[in-house]
């Protein structure tokens, strides 16, 4: 990025193409869903025993391997 001489404006600024936009947004979905991942195994308790996520060992706590 270039700041042009009069005004402190921005004279030259790098936009993305489609594809460079697109696995960007991508990414931050993936992101997002790994996030929300966190919250539910760490803050969130199982229905049967009463633990966290994480700590749960009831039988089909596949999901969190996933």
């Amino acid at each position: 990025m270039r700041l042009a001489a009069r005004g402190g404006r921005l004279h030259d600024v790098h936009i993305l193409s489609a594809t460079q936009l697109l696995v960007s947004i991508f990414g931050l979905i993936a992101v997002e869903v790994l996030h929300l991942k966190w919250i539910w195994l760490t803050e969130w308790s199982c229905r049967r025993c009463r633990l966290r996520n994480l700590e749960c060992q009831c039988s089909g706590r596949w999901i969190r391997y996933l």
